[in-house]
């Protein structure tokens, strides 16, 4: 998904926006640090070389005072990228500051050149805060062009990046990307938090593909399912710190970020994006729970409006936790009307394809801590005879070249090495098979145990979700017991371990398969409604 399409912008630092005298200051202390690293070879006596590093280290600690001042006395100005700072250090003009992206709503809004050089964009590293503050109050110019702050996704935030467009591109599709909805309506409205509202802003810049079909008239957005949960629990005592095990009852959100998506409009989960919205939409005929169960398909959203499912030919429902700015819009109605009259746009991205096999890490293993060596050993078969049939057998070596059918992106010499493996023995394929073997044995090292296990969608118990949205059972039981997973890649009566990445904490949730049920059609791992496996693993989309 979205992996063809790539896009190249300018990747810059705050030094790319340096005025002549702060730049001046750099200047002064790049010298210095150039100096120190020739005292050692210059200064043959231990006096004279303490005595000048001395002064040096005063040079640069007084001019990096000078420089913060500077830059914190010029958070009011409008700053103009350096032409000569846009270059890298190599100063090479064929190798400016470039990074990649891939193709979203954004890109698809600004209308980006494919695979070329575009300038509509900025990724900017933060290093000094004062010209970050300066960025985003006053916007900056560049190639006679002013650019403003748009947004940081929570991953920006974490490593200190923040995203630039174009003021002119932005103005024109703010409502584009935004469903109409304006920062002055935000505030009118009684604000939000800003991490979150610039979260769900670069929602339109995540790497997506066009949804071409979308009809957001056959859409509606409903709460989210809770229900109590009994069973054993580690109940800490939030004076004493104390932890006592016993059994307790716990309301659990069932449906955080999930909704259904009719199997007449896609035969896998995906996420999906639309301005606002984010989420996992799962395959589930809520159609035919309606007819089987002689159901009233009249449901009500959000807003406490009522909606036929049928009459309306709804096709995908999604919910309240998918929906984020619902707040700021006065129905649902509003919504789809902006997103029309705006011309917005919904997009997948992380579509179920093929499921390649996993591998465990060193966190879930440190978990295991009564392990002994035999059941090491066992965990490393597979990679270990991978090791052993690395340079005579034939399968093996496709699979470490990935060379496999299940691999939809193949590199052309993986395309030519399926149709003619002969190519195994050509000098090349020798030599990067050595190299492969090395990374192979220091993954073994480091824990990266190849398991007969795949990554896949969580999905809730969209049979349970349906009882309780359109029989109105508050407590529906669904058709998975406690203790029960469903998962189709797996035989049933299996016992799965059901484990995601990052691993969060020591428990290793061990669950027994059961696919005899027709209603769960695609390959993911549907958990039971009773169960507290959705707080060990922390299924929020």
């Amino acid at each position: 998904m979205a992996l063809s399409k790539l896009y190249y912008v300018y990747g810059l630092d705050t030094a790319c926006f340096y005025t002549d005298e702060e730049n001046e200051i750099e200047k002064r202390i790049i010298k210095a640090r150039v100096l120190k690293s020739k005292i050692k070879s210059k200064y043959k006596t231990y006096e004279n070389k303490i005595k000048t590093l001395k002064m040096l280290n005063q040079i640069i600690n007084n001019s990096k005072q000078d420089l913060k001042d500077l830059l914190h006395s010029n958070i009011d100005v409008c700053r103009v990228v350096r032409e000569d700072k846009i270059l890298d250090k190599n100063k090479n003009p064929s190798m400016k500051r470039r990074v990649s992206i891939f193709d979203s709503n954004l890109t698809r809004c600004f209308g980006l050149k494919e695979r070329g050089f575009n300038e509509e964009i900025l990724i900017v590293k933060v290093y000094f805060f004062d010209v970050a503050e300066s960025i985003i109050k006053n916007g900056f110019y560049m190639k006679g062009n002013k650019y403003v702050f748009f947004s940081a996704s929570a991953g920006q935030i974490r490593t200190k990046k923040l995203v630039a467009v174009r003021e002119d591109l932005l103005n024109k599709y703010w409502n584009t990307l935004t469903a109409g909805l304006t920062k002055e309506k935000i505030n009118n409205l009684g604000g939000m938090n800003i991490n979150k509202f610039l979260a769900y802003l670069s929602l339109s810049n995540s790497g997506t593909d066009l949804w071409e079909d979308f009809d957001i008239d056959r859409c509606i957005v409903v709460d989210d399912f809770e229900n109590t949960v009994h069973g054993v629990v580690d109940y800490i005592d939030d004076k004493t710190f104390k932890i006592t095990r016993m059994e307790h009852d716990l309301p659990l959100a069932q449906i955080d970020g999930a909704g259904m998506i009719l199997s007449t409009l896609s035969k896998v989960n995906f996420m999906v994006r639309l301005p606002w919205v984010k989420g996992l939409l799962a395959v589930f005929d809520f159609i035919r729970f309606i007819k089987e169960h002689n159901a009233s398909p009249i449901v009500t959203d959000i807003y406490g409006d009522n909606h036929d499912i049928i009459k309306e030919n709804i096709q995908i429902i999604f919910t309240k936790s998918q929906f984020k700015m619902w707040k700021y819009f006065k129905n649902w109605d509003e919504y789809k009307d902006n997103f029309k009259k705006y011309n917005c746009s919904a997009a997948k991205c992380n579509e179920e394809d093929e499921f390649s096999d996993a591998s465990i890490n060193y966190q879930m293993i440190q978990t295991l801590s009564d392990l002994n060596d035999d059941e090491i050993k066992e965990l490393a078969k597979i990679n270990n005879d991978d090791l052993c049939n690395l340079s005579s057998d034939m399968k093996t070596m496709l699979k470490v070249f990935g060379a496999v059918s299940w691999n939809n992106n193949k590199n052309g010499f993986q395309k030519c090495l399926e149709k003619y493996p002969e190519l195994l023995s050509d000098a090349y394929s020798r030599q990067t098979l050595k190299e492969i073997k090395n990374k192979l044995e220091k993954e073994l090292w480091s824990s990266k145990f190849n398991i007969q296990g795949k990554y896949t969608f969580v999905i809730p118990d969209l049979y349970a979700f349906c009882e309780w949205l359109f029989l109105k059972d508050e407590n529906p039981r669904g058709l998975l017991e406690d203790g029960y997973v469903c998962c189709k890649l797996f035989k049933d009566g299996e016992k799965l371990d059901c484990l995601r990445s990052p691993h969060l904490f020591t428990e290793h949730p061990i669950r027994v398969n059961s696919t005899k049920s027709d209603w769960y059609l695609t390959n993911a791992i549907y958990i039971s409604s009773h169960d507290f496996i959705s707080r060990i693993v922390q299924c929020d989309k």
